[in-house]
């Protein structure tokens, strides 16, 4: 008879324990700070202290040199610290101390909130104190509030030193058309543009539109302050504005305070003090001919009898390249319920064709219902596509070589720094070996950040493929939303051929790759029968960026 023996699992008593994935931040802020502990020697502390330790996997440091503690969005190096932490790549992060993370008190425990939850640890070392510790909650509330308390008072006393200087009718200045900006900081009138302003003036107040006005001014030459063309209509009601033309200089216009715990700028409508200071400089204008404009500019309402519909879920979805702009559903008269596909009157190029939302509706019903139908057979080319999009081989082989180098030359550090004793030349040979490794890992978890973005993609490529094998056909109304996480965009080429992308990188699409999209192959291509009777056919086509 067999006998059979039961070893039972002891996952407690086991000898196996799993490396932390380790990375450190950085930062230094005020010229001070730079003196007494330079970032490059934080960097080095921590990049010494994780890549020799035995139970770390060294996953990086991230450093913001100069930036404010006060604002962490603002922070790129704690930004991707952050992105690498949300992707799972990192289990404990060493910070030298809480006023090093940030001032900053919402921001700061909602980081500490949401990567507590992830099971990532934030170690600050001049505390001593884990953010896994529910305690930090209100050291780190009372710490930051003092240190944001600190950072609002001398933005009080910036404030109020502009304001005195104010007071005395000092005041900063920037460029202006029509005058010229010397050294001293003082406005003296440009004659060549100031004859351009006063024209400009004397027109709005013969009735001219500002599009009249704007056409005036690109037949004199005219630059802005940063010496480019005039663009657009809104620049010459900047000039019609701008009370600086009057010889006068409004200081507090504006002022800076808090919305969500964020520092923005706000209109000033009477909550702080401002100062109009009189005879500042040479006018260009009159007084009385400025406020005639004014009365004028206070009277002109612009009519739009046809509002977009910002609901509609088809908005900003569709890009015609004949309007180069994106596009929003409009209806020409709110109780009919066939919409136009058009993009605001005051941008539409004359001449241009009306883009129906009927057509683009269907024409992206039917490839939708094509590639759904189709995708077993076009998996294998989506696949490949893909592949070639997102290579990741090339990296994959220099990350296997740097870590084969890294692993040779830690088993010579390791060897060396048993013995008992060394000699000059093991020291000197120690030294150069800890700098090396210091360098390759640096160099390792550099280019492995790199492919963090294609793995990324990848999956994001993953959950296009399982929304297209989610469409449920037959389909009789258009899933608009599911639609959306299968295409980025329908690119209009003419009101007779369509292109709906899938985009496989994940990134934004600008104007000139959105003019790429005609000349790439397809996945999937078609013809469908219009909706509209001035149009017979529709040519689509599905392609990939």
């Amino acid at each position: 008879m067999k006998e059979i023996k039961v070893i039972q699992s002891n996952q407690y008593n086991n000898n196996y324990k799993t490396l932390k994935r380790v990375a450190a931040y950085a930062r230094v802020s005020t010229k001070l700070e730079m003196q007494s502990s330079s970032l490059a020697l934080q960097i080095r502390h921590y990049a010494k202290e994780i890549i020799f330790n035995p139970e770390y996997i060294f996953a990086g440091i991230y450093a913001d040199h100069g930036k404010s503690g006060t604002s962490m969005k603002s922070r790129d190096g704690l930004q991707d610290l952050l992105k690498k932490i949300y992707a799972g790549h990192i289990d404990l992060v060493l910070v030298k101390s809480l006023s090093r993370f940030a001032r900053n008190t919402i921001d700061a425990l909602t980081i500490i909130k949401e990567t507590r939850k992830l099971g990532v640890e934030f170690y600050f070392e001049k505390e001593g104190i884990s953010s896994l510790d529910p305690a930090i909650d209100m050291l780190f509330t009372m710490m930051a509030s003092m240190a944001e308390q600190e950072s609002d008072s001398m933005s009080q006393n910036i404030s109020w030193s502009f304001q005195k200087q104010a007071q005395k009718g000092k005041v900063s200045l920037h460029k202006c058309i029509g005058y010229t900006l010397t050294k001293d900081k003082k406005f003296i009138i440009n004659e060549n543009e100031a004859l351009i302003i006063r024209k400009i003036f004397q027109m709005k107040l013969d009735g001219s539109s500002n599009s009249d006005i704007f056409d005036y001014v690109s037949t004199t030459g005219l630059k802005t302050i940063n010496g480019y063309n005039f663009t657009q209509n809104s620049q010459i009601l900047g000039i019609l504005k701008d009370i600086k033309y009057t010889g006068q200089v409004v200081w507090g216009k504006t002022y800076r305070g808090k919305l969500n715990n964020e520092k923005v700028t706000f209109k000033n409508d009477g909550e702080k003090p401002k100062y109009i200071i009189k005879n500042h400089h040479e006018p260009i204008i009159d007084i009385n001919v400025f406020n005639q404009v004014q009365e004028l500019l206070g009277g002109t309402k612009i009519n739009h009898p046809h509002e977009k519909n910002t609901k509609n879920e088809m908005n900003r979805f569709v890009y015609s390249l004949m309007h180069e702009k994106y596009l929003y559903v409009k209806s020409k008269h709110k109780d009919n319920p066939k919409y136009d596909l058009l993009e605001n009157d005051n941008a539409r190029k004359p001449g241009s064709p009306r883009i129906y939302s009927r057509n683009a509706t269907h024409v992206l019903r039917k490839a939708t219902i094509a590639l759904a139908r189709n995708f077993s057979e076009l998996e294998s080319k989506f696949d490949k596509h893909v592949n070639s999009l997102l290579n990741v081989k090339p990296m994959n082989k220099k990350l296997s070589v740097l870590g084969e180098e890294i692993r040779k030359y830690k088993n010579e550090y390791f060897t060396l720094i048993k013995n008992d004793h060394l000699e000059k030349a093991e020291l000197a040979l120690l030294g150069e070996l800890e700098e090396s490794i210091i360098k390759l890992s640096m160099d390792y978890v550099r280019l492995e950040d790199e492919t963090l973005p294609i793995k990324d993609q990848m999956n994001h490529i993953k959950r296009i493929k399982k929304s297209i094998e989610s469409i449920e056909l037959p389909m009789v109304d258009l899933p608009i939303n599911a639609i959306k996480e299968i295409f980025d965009v329908m690119v209009v080429v003419n009101p007779e051929n369509y292109i709906a992308v899938i985009n496989a990188s994940g990134k934004k699409f600008d104007a000139d790759t959105l003019k790429k999209v005609t000349e790439m192959k397809p996945l999937l291509e078609s013809i469908c029968i219009a909706r509209t009777k001035k149009i017979k056919n529709i040519k689509w086509k599905i392609v990939f960026i």
